[in-house]
């Protein structure tokens, strides 16, 4: 994975949620409060939540706030996967024979087997598939182009399958909803956008020239008014043709927007609240020694180093299936794309 502007926002934002997710979910959730809770209740009932000297009710309301955004980053998630396996099937139901004048282009292109046509008049292109990425091209879109607009359009677009970029799409989708006290990811997520797009141009323009990239731009603005695309493939919209546009212009990265004021004010202020509810909900249970005594967590920074080398390894896999996927979308395909997998 090259490290340039998208991939560096990427690597970012996982980082963060990465490292949210141990703090957050896995210490003060799962190692602190919800034992804590769970502890009280089952010995105390319901009344043992404000009883016996201890009010844990900031507790339960710190667990219900965090947890809302485990659902709701759950829910986009299954959403997304959904959107996935609807655009894998209208793409196969709308699937043409392939002609030899675009097989061969894919596979002068790096993508052999993973170009579908698709019968539409209009004229699109965009890479789909999480696990198995693929590009669906219209026939709108071939019947329109050059010869070398047609290269240029495959060169940008083999940049989303190397870059695994459908896959990418559901990760920072899912990750801001979960952590929606820190708006800063949602900026990541928005510089990953425009920076997968302006990569995948330079890209085209490395192999194929600025004009054949120029002439399909202006032809390929946006995908097809299918409710499922957005959410599902890595696509770019209308509004980065400007930025698009002003690269090729001047044949470097144009600057991307950074992360404004209110965005880092608003993530500070966020993990302020989070830092001060966790803080109130050990106080309310009589202070860190009440908690270690109740669930055997002392919070110590061993504690803290223990639980982020307890995750290590999960990371660590993670990171060597993302690489398995990421060699899988450097070869050829064969067969027919399958619509009951996120392919």
């Amino acid at each position: 994975m090259r490290l340039d502007s998208a991939n560096r926002s990427f690597a970012a934002l996982v980082t963060a949620s990465l490292l949210l997710g141990v703090y957050v979910l896995c210490g003060a959730l799962g190692c602190v409060l919800v034992p804590l809770i769970v502890s009280r209740v089952s010995h105390h009932g319901l009344r043992g939540l404000v009883e016996g000297g201890h009010n844990l009710l900031p507790a339960v309301a710190f667990v219900l706030l965090t947890g809302g955004g485990v659902v709701v980053g759950a829910r986009s998630l299954r959403r997304q996967i959904a959107a996935s396996r609807t655009l894998a099937k209208r793409v196969q139901s709308l699937a043409l024979e392939l002609p030899d004048e675009l097989a061969h282009a894919a596979a002068a292109a790096g993508l052999d087997g993973r170009v579908v046509l698709v019968d539409s008049p209009e004229w699109f292109s965009f890479a789909y598939g999480a696990l198995t990425p693929r590009v669906a091209v219209s026939r709108g879109l071939l019947e329109g182009v050059s010869s070398e607009e047609l290269r240029a359009i495959l060169e940008h677009e083999r940049y989303h399958v190397r870059n695994l970029d459908p896959l990418k799409v559901l990760l920072v989708r899912a990750l801001p909803a979960t952590f929606f006290f820190v708006p800063a990811l949602a900026a990541l997520r928005s510089r990953y956008v425009a920076g997968r797009e302006l990569a995948a141009d330079r890209r085209a323009v490395q192999e194929c020239g600025r004009g054949p990239l120029v002439g399909a731009l202006l032809k390929v603005v946006r995908g097809p008014a299918w409710s499922e695309l957005e959410v599902a493939a890595a696509i770019g919209g209308p509004e980065l043709l400007d930025l698009r546009v002003a690269q090729l212009e001047s044949g470097s990265e144009p600057r991307l927007a950074t992360f404004d004021s209110t965005a880092v004010g608003l993530s500070a202020l966020g993990a302020i609240v989070f830092g001060g509810a966790f803080t109130a909900s050990i106080v309310g249970f009589g202070g860190v020694s009440a908690v270690s005594q109740a669930t055997g967590t002392s919070m110590s920074l061993t504690d803290v180093l223990g639980g982020v080398m307890c995750v290590l390894p999960f990371a660590l896999g993670a990171l060597g299936v993302y690489r398995w996927i990421a060699w899988r979308a450097r070869g050829p395909l064969t067969g027919p794309p399958r619509s009951t997998t996120i392919v």
